[in-house]
């Protein structure tokens, strides 16, 4: 496993892109609303755009929450440790998405429970 201070960089990083990319949405958001046209079809559809990037940037948002968490989760001494088990969590995986909460057997389970369902 990564150090403490690796784990805590990469958490930064990570934090830093997705802020820089949610900005960037507010930004096209903002400048779809402000450069409407009166057309209806027109306004329909930039409407539909501004709605979608709205959407984009509240992923984002979460992700950024995520991020957040899992950084005091690694000041807490829980970080790694799944929220559902309290087994660890396997070093690709926090690798691969170092903010997650849950392991892949509960990853994969909670994905089973969903497909069951539908």
């Amino acid at each position: 496993m990564p150090t403490k201070e690796a784990i805590r960089q990469r958490l930064v990083t990570r934090r830093r892109e997705l802020m820089a990319r949610y900005r960037g949405e507010l930004e096209r958001i903002e400048e779809e609303l402000a450069t409407r046209q009166a057309e209806t079809v027109e306004q329909s559809s930039e409407q539909w755009d501004a709605e979608v990037l709205s959407k984009l940037g509240d992923a984002d948002l979460r992700a950024i929450v995520a991020v957040m968490e899992a950084l005091a989760r690694l000041d807490a001494g829980t970080y790694g440790r799944c929220a559902q088990c309290a087994q660890p969590i396997g070093t690709a995986r926090l690798m691969a998405l170092p903010e997650t909460v849950i392991c892949i057997d509960c990853a994969t389970d909670s994905l089973h429970v969903l497909a069951r369902s539908a």
